[in-house]
């Protein structure tokens, strides 16, 4: 969004009032905040351009309480965009690049130019609601239907009338998944005609399902590879013993959040 510019401070005190049309949350419920990526000057005086975080106050308040329950202190709150951003601002230097976060129950597609997150849109789907789905075709329990899934994937299955079953079900919600993400890069892309995002990089838990990638790239028109977490860490003997960059993909946005600021 873009706004006058003015201090910080005066614009979080602002905020409520000036996005509350813009954001499907309940203002007076929720935690807003304002990232400021660029400064433009214009006939009318300098604007800032960036972008605007929202999340429920019960939402926080119940991960902290977790956090604080395990005996950690929570000393700062980020959002997955810039955590992301971070890992993989320098592929985005010289051209848009769309990173995929595939979580377990929400899938956050994140439009990166220059370092810097320039769109962001959570569909919401993830790896559980695949595993659910078998889950409920199969009438099983979730561990069963995601020793299924994990196992199957996105292969054809012949001569098992139940895993064929699971194989269908894996696949059409997996496509209405693939929907979603296709229909946010597409209206990125008719928005923003000059920089369009042609490149995908692919993470989060749900990234590993086999066949995946492939699907996503055909179905999308673009280039998918699996992100690389690790570029900007060295990693341990110990770690690499442990076949660590195997499960890189669900790091990434943790090991974005060791790349923060430290708080002030």
């Amino acid at each position: 969004m873009t706004f006058p510019e003015m201090s910080l401070a005066e614009l979080h005190d602002t905020l409520p009032f000036l996005v509350k049309n813009y954001i499907a949350l309940p203002v007076d419920d929720s935690i807003i905040d304002f990232v400021p990526l660029t400064r433009e000057e214009q006939a009318q005086g300098a604007v800032l351009h960036g972008m605007v975080v929202a999340t429920l106050h019960t939402g926080v308040e119940r991960t902290t309480k977790a956090i604080q329950n395990a005996g950690f202190a929570v000393r700062s709150v980020d959002v997955s965009a810039f955590s992301l951003a971070r890992i993989f601002r320098d592929q985005s230097r010289d051209k848009a690049i769309a990173v995929v976060n595939v979580g377990s129950n929400s899938t956050d597609v994140i439009v990166l130019l220059q370092g810097h997150p320039v769109a962001l849109r959570a569909v919401p789907s993830g790896a559980d609601d695949i595993t659910q789905a078998v889950a409920k075709a199969l009438d099983i329990l979730f561990e069963g239907a995601l020793e299924i899934k994990n196992r199957i994937s996105l292969q054809n299955v012949i001569g098992d009338e139940r895993l064929e079953k699971a194989e269908e079900i894996i696949r059409d919600t997996t496509a209405q998944l693939i929907v979603g993400i296709r229909n946010t890069l597409n209206m990125y892309n008719t928005d923003h005609p000059a920089m369009v995002a042609d490149d995908i990089v692919l993470v989060g838990a749900g990234s590993i399902l086999a066949g995946f990638p492939p699907v996503l790239a055909s179905s999308t028109n673009k280039t998918v590879t699996i992100g690389d977490p690790f570029t900007h860490f060295i990693v341990g003997e110990d770690a690499k013993r442990q076949n660590i960059n195997v499960h890189g993909p669900e790091y990434a946005a943790v090991l974005g959040l060791a790349l923060g600021k430290r708080p002030r």
